[in-house]
């Protein structure tokens, strides 16, 4: 009985491990290139402020600091959400808070694509680790007015 609760907790702890060492760490550089809508879009660090680049247009600067990355879905992708005939996606930056504390300071800011031009909400920031599958109402709450 002693070593079958012994083999469970070696177990445990091996799979909660292997689960660690799979999740992505929030200053990882995650997606920076994308195509939305058969236009390219890029994220880069101009003076240490998140930039967000489309090719024709100026770029805009972002209310959070480099290094930033666009929001995924579950494969990985640019996750973009189609509301009221606009594509919205988001851009995040996450960082841990110093220790002992395990969570992170997180910067959202969505941006909407809608009949060719670009307009950003304002940025939110939330006390969670990223990257995350957030809900779709941080992506939308602004454009919703």
């Amino acid at each position: 009985m002693r070593a079958y609760v012994l083999f469970s907790l070696l177990l445990a702890s091996t799979l909660s491990l292997d689960a660690i060492a799979d999740q992505t760490t929030p200053d990882s550089p995650g997606l920076t290139q994308v195509e939305i809508a058969g236009r390219q879009f890029s994220l880069s660090n101009e003076n240490g402020r998140c930039v967000l680049n489309r090719a024709g247009d100026p770029p805009v600067s972002m209310d959070m600091q480099w290094p930033c990355r666009f929001s995924e879905n579950k494969q990985l992708n640019v996750r973009i959400e189609d509301h009221r005939q606009s594509l919205v996606f988001m851009v995040e930056r996450s960082v841990p808070m110093p220790a002992p504390s395990t969570d992170c300071l997180t910067d959202l800011q969505a941006v909407r694509l809608f009949k060719g031009q670009l307009e950003v909400a304002p940025s939110m920031r939330i006390s969670a680790c990223g990257p995350g599958l957030w809900d779709q109402k941080l992506f939308i709450w602004y454009f919703s007015k």
